[in-house]
């Protein structure tokens, strides 16, 4: 009566596991394909599911588990919330189904790609980052579920490079973050030279077709020290010679006059003029041989220095305005004030990997009175000075210490003239008292050289000399009998103290 009991406990417990057991071993024996017309509802490839293996038991045939549809999660599977999975480029997780799939379809294989882990979960690998969808359908063409995958990059790369940069860069706030592309560079270091050290680390860990987005931000002041110096040397040679002819008499009752002219452009004075007169019986005869040699050399040296932050705007000038006067309305005159002297401008950019990007414009002008303007203002007259100028506007790229020549001019220019009496001045040998001929060369050479430096202040004062460290202001035996500008003996605070203005004058601030 006992075994009786117990077989027939036995049969009511196996009865609900047999149209389990049917229904998985129907579904291994007629899988679906992508050429079933059921299992076939779009055009993407389909990926069968099979039997498992011989060596691991078929999904619900051990005895005493519950059916395949309800079974248990594993640790490494997850049941997508909201219809979206979310994995990482080069990782992989098992998707639970809600039913039986016959069917599995990835919208694009470059960025997921999708096997069966058994009829009711979908093991989904990461390809690339991207998005895409993910279908699985039953052997009658339902679907069971539909998918949102987004594949994010792989933060391995970043993780390990963080770990680098805390090691190499101690005190840097330097975050490393994954993108498409590659890998990117946020934070904070305190100098340039941090930023390209952790540039050159993270490029290590790139693929050739991965990029380094950099966007550190250097928190100290980068500030930079211009050095311009402009150069010239003009040379001018004048080489003059002319015969003057005056002829002034009477014959009879009549007059007579006659001149030449050596018709030279330049005025030659007195100095340089030779004169023979001579005088007979109411004729005067008088000759003029103007001669005029000059050698003119012009040294121009300017080399201004500026320093400012990176990004800031600087400029100065050392020199002068003159005025313009401007005409109004109502008879009305305003006056305008021009600069000339040395002024620099220029705005430098440190650039990530320690280079310097310069706009700079240095000029060099000098108050001329060649193509000065005579102006008559009444009975006086008002004379606007015109301008020399050397000027370069330009944006070069340059390492610091390094230099570079941004301008330059080399020039040339030969004049000459000659003017002659007709037929009298073709006479050979005596031709050359009716005529009179000019030469003029100028040769002019200018370089323009800017220099960067990256710069730091300086704690200590008694580093920087001064042009006025050694001057000692002369006493009166000194000026006035040894005719010195500058006092003798170290320029100590006693001597300063001394070499005072004597007497009461003046006033003291107490």
């Amino acid at each position: 009566m006992t075994c009786a009991r117990h077989a027939v406990l036995l049969l009511l417990a196996l009865a609900p596991l047999a149209p389990a057991r049917a229904q998985t071993a129907a579904a291994a024996a007629s899988p679906t394909t992508a050429g079933d017309p059921a299992g076939d509802p779009a055009s993407a490839p389909a990926t069968p599911l099979t039997s498992p293996p011989p060596s691991a038991p078929a999904l619900g045939a051990a005895p005493g588990l519950p059916p395949a549809d309800f079974a248990p999660a594993r640790r490494n599977s997850i049941s997508p919330s909201g219809r979206g999975v979310s994995i990482e480029a080069g990782s992989g997780q098992v998707v639970n189904l809600a039913g039986a799939a016959a069917s599995v379809f990835a919208a694009d294989p470059k960025v997921v790609e999708v096997r069966p882990a058994s009829p009711t979960s979908l093991f989904v690998f990461g390809v690339a980052p991207g998005r895409t969808t993910v279908a699985a359908m039953d052997s009658a063409g339902k679907i069971i579920a539909q998918y949102e995958v987004t594949v994010r990059p792989s933060s391995y790369a970043a993780a390990e490079v963080g770990t680098t940069l805390r090691r190499q860069l101690p005190g840097s706030n330097v975050r490393v973050q994954a993108t498409p592309n590659g890998l990117a560079l946020t934070g904070s270091v305190a100098s340039p030279g941090q930023a390209d050290e952790a540039a050159s680390i993270v490029r290590g860990y790139l693929q050739p077709h991965q990029t380094l987005s950099n966007q550190l931000a250097v928190t100290a002041p980068v500030q930079v020290s211009l050095r311009v110096r402009i150069a010239e040397m003009s040379r001018s040679v004048v080489r003059e010679l002319g015969v003057n002819w005056t002829a002034m008499g009477t014959i009879g009752k009549y007059a007579l006059s006659a001149a030449t002219s050596n018709g030279l452009a330049t005025a030659a004075t007195a100095a340089t003029a030779i004169g023979v007169s001579y005088a007979n019986k109411g004729v005067n005869l008088s000759t003029i041989i103007d001669a005029l040699a000059t050698d003119e050399l012009v040294h121009v040296l300017a080399e201004p220095t500026l320093t400012a932050m990176s990004g800031e705007t600087a400029s100065f000038l050392v020199g002068g305005e003159f005025p313009i006067p401007i005409s109004q309305q109502n008879n009305e005159v305003s006056v305008e004030f021009k600069q000339y002297g040395i002024s620099l401008a220029f705005v430098p950019t440190v650039l990530s990997d320690g280079r310097i990007s310069l706009r700079v414009r240095p000029e060099v002008s000098q108050l001329t009175s060649q193509g000065a303007v005579q102006l008559q203002a009444g009975n006086a007259s008002l004379q606007i000075p015109a301008l020399t100028v050397r000027r370069a506007d330009t944006t070069v790229t340059l390492g610091s210490g390094q230099t570079f020549a941004i301008a330059g001019l080399l020039s040339d220019t030969t004049t000459q003239d000659a003017n002659a009496l007709p037929w009298l001045g073709e006479i050979p040998i005596i031709g050359a008292l009716f005529r009179s001929s000019s030469f003029q060369r100028n040769e002019t050479e200018l370089v323009i050289v800017v220099t960067p430096y990256v710069v730091n202040p300086i704690s200590s004062p008694s580093a920087v000399s001064l042009p006025t460290d050694g001057y000692v202001v002369p006493n009166d035996l000194e000026r006035l009998l040894l005719l010195r500008q500058i006092g003798g003996g170290p320029p100590t605070r006693a001597t300063r103290a001394v070499a005072r203005i004597p007497g009461s004058a003046g006033f003291i601030v107490q």
